[in-house]
């Protein structure tokens, strides 16, 4: 659907219960943000580094309000076309992204063999 553009109409299912699987999580706070967050706690030692900690946290958390807060008016300014575009955008770039990956794994195996 990213790439190619083929749109499927999404099915509701009733007997399903969105609760059960908390989507919003993986995608807000995937597993790299996570780990950083770890990281960069566990580093901190100093009263002014746990602020810093903190206050990058809330800024994110704002960043994020207002992303999803005012995603309607985009959305409308957008308009379908724009938001078409911006799709295949993300996909070509999340499909690149990943041929990188695989390609530095490649090139780390044959050189530790």
């Amino acid at each position: 659907e990213l790439l190619m553009g083929k749109e499927a109409e999404p099915e509701a299912h009733t007997d399903v219960s969105i609760a059960l699987v908390p989507l919003g999580v993986p995608l807000l706070a995937g597993p790299g943000a996570i780990v950083a967050t770890i990281l960069f706690a566990r580093d901190a030692s100093t009263v002014p580094e746990l602020a810093a900690l903190a206050g990058a946290i809330v800024a994110v958390h704002a960043v994020l309000w207002a992303s999803m807060r005012y995603s309607s008016v985009v959305s409308r300014v957008m308009g379908k076309g724009g938001i078409t575009i911006l799709t295949r955008i993300s996909g070509l770039l999340l499909a690149a992204i990943a041929v990188q990956l695989v390609a530095d794994a490649v090139l780390g195996f044959v050189a530790a063999g």
